[in-house]
């Protein structure tokens, strides 16, 4: 009985946070309405590979193909490694390596193809309930990128690396809607995760961008899922706003 008030204490505290935590995003963004706005179209595609080698230790690997202009431009490749250590069923520390392509796409983009390297820790806190679960999950990023500097003649050019730190929070609800066998199932699944600048130190400076996923899961095996569904995000670079329209499909394959 005590643990059944304190979950749905937590449960009360969590969905308040979130709410807070939109209408803030929501308010800052709004604030700079000013700002010159630009809107772009992606499809995003990852495929994802678990290999789980008892209840505590398991790998996965996440290749990530991003598209964008309607699928004629290239945005982005990520490659992404975990290494995870799991705490009974509702605690996930996990530390990993991602390699990100940037490219060119449009004039507010990158204005050359560049690359980022960056080492991350992670902890994943999961909350199970009869009709629903709710997931926190928070990244502390260890960022290198190539530094971008134009010459005298107008070209840009790689100088170098910059060092940056980044803290990423989601919050993730899924809700069950159907279950056809007992490996079998439908979800809907909404997400929403904020990212938070920190240069170089540890102190953050501002909101870097902000991440809303509204869509569905299904298990279509005990190894197989896809997840589907509208991502959409809002970046602040200078004085622009970009706001990238995505469909996004995940494929997720356990070992």
């Amino acid at each position: 009985m005590k643990y059944a008030v304190f979950g749905v204490s937590h449960m009360r505290i969590s969905m308040r946070f979130f709410i807070t935590l939109v209408f803030t995003i929501t308010t800052l963004y709004n604030a700079h309405a000013q700002d010159e706005n630009k809107t772009h179209y992606s499809s995003w595609n990852t495929i994802n590979v678990v290999k789980k080698f008892n209840d505590q230790w398991a790998v996965n690997v996440e290749l990530n193909a991003r598209r964008t202009n309607f699928l004629r431009d290239w945005e982005q490749i990520v490659i992404r490694p975990f290494v995870h250590y799991m705490f009974e069923n509702d605690l996930d520390i996990a530390i990993g390596y991602s390699y990100i392509k940037n490219y060119n796409y449009a004039s507010y983009s990158t204005p050359i193809d560049a690359t980022e390297n960056n080492v991350f820790q992670q902890l994943t806190i999961k909350h199970k309930f009869s009709k629903f679960s709710f997931d926190h999950r928070l990244r502390f990023e260890e960022r290198f990128i190539d530094k971008i500097t134009e010459n005298d003649g107008g070209t840009f050019l790689i100088d170098g690396t910059t060092y940056r730190n980044r803290f990423r929070y989601k919050f993730q609800i899924t809700v069950p809607v159907k279950t056809f066998t007992s490996n079998q199932s439908l979800s809907l699944v909404i997400y929403d995760e904020a990212f938070l600048a920190f240069g170089n130190g540890l102190r953050p400076e501002k909101l870097d961008q902000n991440w809303m996923f509204i869509g569905v899961g299904f298990r279509a095996s005990e190894h197989i899922h896809i997840r589907s569904g509208y991502h959409d995000i809002y970046a602040k670079r200078g004085s622009i706003f970009r706001n990238n329209r995505i469909w996004e499909t995940t494929l997720t394959y356990k070992i």
